[in-house]
């Protein structure tokens, strides 16, 4: 009838709320159920006044907190670089860092927290990785071992990257080398970053010892060969030069 005023008890008693009604003429959505959050462990004390139980019981609290502390971490850090990843990258793209009055990228991220250009650009890299896999583990995900997944990620996808991921986790071995392996194995081609090789000069022969040498041997020989013939000119030319100085003849 005109002029009838509906209250609002009135105007909710009649929304269309339910199962019952098809979902697009819903006009309040059911809430989505969410996972529930972990319990903070709380210390209790025990009810035995056994010592070697009472033991067992505090290693037990102590063990449960470091458990919970890690998976708390890394749930953490994880959401930390879905945050900054697209924040930064919003200030590279926009410029917004001329805003701040500092001179480039770099001097704003120093500025801010003390993170530089070549930190914030690998954040922002693995930016669409991170978001990818959020929905499949809340493990620490870190910069190094996800880069063979950034190129997976940009040309095969979310799935695929995902896929890389579970594959690794079965194998037991979430390392650079084991994503890369996924991704081989899965058919997905990586794109891998060419990482500048130093050259032995960049050593510096007098800070090197023999430990030193044969640690590198082991990861890199050929330059573990070329650090040794530096040095052995550089021992040979000091050789030279105390040998002058004291009088003695060169051996």
């Amino acid at each position: 009838m005109a002029g009838t005023r509906t209250s609002i008890a009135e105007q909710f008693s009649r929304t269309a709320v339910g199962t019952g009604v098809a979902p697009e003429k819903q006009t309040v959505q059911p809430q989505v159920r969410r996972e529930a959050e972990p319990q903070i462990p709380v210390f209790r004390m025990p009810a035995s006044q056994d010592r070697a139980e009472r033991l067992a019981h505090c290693q037990g609290a102590i063990t449960c907190a470091d458990a919970w502390a890690q998976t708390a971490t890394e749930a953490i850090q994880q959401q930390y670089l879905l945050m900054v990843s697209g924040a930064y990258e919003l200030v590279r793209e926009e410029r917004l860092w001329e805003d701040s009055g500092l001179g480039s990228f770099d001097a704003w991220g120093k500025a801010l927290n003390g993170h530089g250009a070549d930190y914030m650009n690998k954040v922002i890299r693995i930016g669409p990785v991170v978001r990818a896999l959020a929905p499949v583990t809340k493990r620490q995900l870190q910069e190094k071992p996800l880069r063979p997944l950034v190129s997976v990620q940009r040309d095969h996808g979310d799935d695929a990257t995902r896929a890389c991921w579970v594959a690794a986790e079965e194998a037991g071995d979430l390392t650079y080398q084991g994503f890369l392996k996924a991704a081989v194995m899965l058919g997905f081609k990586v794109e891998v970053e060419s990482q500048p090789r130093p050259s032995a000069a960049a050593i510096d022969p007098a800070r090197l010892s023999l430990a030193a040498l044969r640690r590198l041997s082991t990861s890199d020989p050929d330059r573990a060969l070329e650090a040794c013939s530096e040095l052995m000119r550089e021992l040979t030319a000091l050789s030279a030069e105390i040998s002058q100085r004291s009088g003695q003849p060169d051996a």
